[in-house]
This record gives C-alpha cells, structure tokens and sequence, in this order.
C-alpha cells in the first residue's frame, strides 16, 4: 500500500498476482460475463499506475481494489444494459457451482445429485436478491472479505453492511428453508 500511494509502479504486477484471480472472479459474479470481467480488472490495475490523486488507494489496499473494481463492474453494467437487471442478463452455473459449493467426488450418484441441486438453488437464490443484498453475500461468503473489508468496497459504514447483511442472510434463509443436509 505504501509502495503504491508513493507512485511505485513496479508494485502493480504484484497486484495482480496476488488479487488479479480473486477479483476476476468477484467481477464474473457481478456481470456474470468472463471477457468483460477480466476487461474491468486490467482497468482496475491500470488505475493502480495512474499518478493522480483520486486513484490512489485509501485504507486498506483490498478493500480500495473491491471498491474499485466494483464500482466499475457497475458503470459497465449500467451502460451496456441500463433498463435490465443484473440477475436477468444469463448466467453460466459454472462461475457459481466449482467455487460455491465443490463436489464430492467421494459420496454416492444421489448424493452428488442432492449436492447439485443444493447449488443450483442456492444460485437462484442469490441471483433473486435485489443487487445491493446480493453484492454482500459475494463479498462476504464467496470472496472471503471481512466487514469491515466489505463496508469498504460498497462504500457504507460497517454498521449499514451488518444490516445488509442480517438482511441478506434472512432472505437465503427463508428461501433456501426446506433445503435439508440429514439426507447425506
């Protein structure tokens, strides 16, 4: 963080490797497109390389690469489809499912069939969330970020993203309730 606030360009490739496939991934559940989420990560690093002032992180270096990378993903969704919303423009279940909810390879056909299905609801039912609940839930269970990591990225205190949160884990479950793990 002190490399790059002091104009260290050589610190960005080290961005890269260590948060590039983190963030492409974070980006992909955003805009539920590959090519343009990678597209928004190489923009998001090369801001990192820009000398003003209002690209240089503030607080935790992290926190300032959700932010900004979620910002963008957001301005690219608004200007490709500005009358649709995110859940509705198609997904692949492959973003979801090999990072959600991994496979067993161990347990029986059945069991890997009620595996599937849970992942598949647990998908429609973020998918189904309003896209400021549905940001935290990515953020928080899916990319690991902490709360206060996750207020930082969507830019709201950390009491607002707790509340956001309870909210957010609520709707999953009431919606996922009949979803049942004694069977395996």
């Amino acid at each position: 963080m002190t490399r790059l606030q002091a104009g260290d360009e050589t610190v960005v490739a080290d961005i890269g490797t260590r948060y590039g496939t983190e963030l492409r991934l974070f980006c992909q559940r955003m805009v539920y497109n590959e090519a343009m989420a990678e597209d928004i990560v190489q923009d998001v690093l090369m801001t990192c390389c820009r000398h003003d002032a209002g690209a240089k992180p503030s607080g935790s270096l992290r926190g300032w690469l959700y932010r900004v990378t979620r910002n963008r993903a957001i301005d690219e969704i608004r200007r490709k489809h500005p009358n649709v919303r995110l859940s509705v423009l198609g997904t692949k279940d492959a973003m979801w499912s090999d990072s959600a909810i991994p496979l067993d390879p161990v347990t029986t056909p059945a069991g890997k069939a009620i595996k599937e299905d849970r992942a598949r609801r647990v998908k429609m039912a973020i998918d189904a969330m309003d896209e400021d609940l549905r940001e935290v839930v990515i953020l928080y269970f899916f990319q690991g970020l902490a709360r206060e990591q996750v207020a930082e990225a969507i830019g709201l205190t950390l009491s607002g993203t707790k509340a956001r949160l309870a909210k957010a884990t609520r709707i999953l479950r009431e919606q996922l309730a009949g979803l049942n793990d004694s069977s395996l």
